[in-house]
């Protein structure tokens, strides 16, 4: 099973530019397609930095937890202790508020569904059979694809303005 690579996504664009004919679908799709594959690869990374940041350094906190009882290590290690805490708790508020997971999930899916399209489109098939449609069943499809996408993304960034706004009521009335 083939993953979700730059080098696999590169390949489906050069398909598309050898069997789409139309300049205009052609410039629609893989403005679509460009758009949805870069950012579902930006997040990935982002995700996994982030990921592996929250994995690793808590490992380095124990190490660091066990030398400090060697002589002249005690001051040391116990800022590197609290830095390392520091940066992991961090990192995971950063995943957590920014929510690059879910959003790299979305853009695949978005991109995915776009492309199984784009395969009806150039094999003809489905809607796009009839030659006088076809174009315009496509572009349409592709804006029905990428709405649905954009009110996903949508949701997704109100629910992180309403935790935001729940979080800063809630340091209100402590501070109370």
């Amino acid at each position: 099973m083939r993953s979700y690579s730059y080098n696999n996504d590169m390949e489906f664009l050069e398909m598309v530019d050898e069997y789409v004919t139309s300049d205009y679908v052609k410039k629609c799709l893989f403005g679509c397609l460009e758009w949805y594959m870069v950012m579902y690869h930006k997040y990935k990374f982002r995700y996994h930095v982030i990921s592996l940041l929250g994995l690793i350094l808590p490992t380095f906190v124990i190490v660091f937890n066990d030398i400090q009882d060697f002589e002249g290590m005690h001051v040391f290690c116990k800022v590197t202790i609290s830095v390392i805490s520091a940066i992991a708790a961090i990192a995971n508020g950063l995943g957590s508020l920014y929510k690059w997971r879910e959003k790299s999930v979305g853009y695949r899916s978005c991109a995915e569904q776009i492309k199984c399209e784009a395969v009806y489109y150039m094999a003809e098939i489905g809607d796009y059979s009839d030659p006088e449609l076809r174009d315009g069943n496509f572009l349409e499809k592709i804006e029905d694809i990428a709405a649905k996408e954009n009110k996903s993304w949508s949701k997704l960034e109100m629910k992180k303005q309403e935790d935001d706004d729940s979080s800063i009521e809630d340091e209100q009335e402590e501070e109370k």
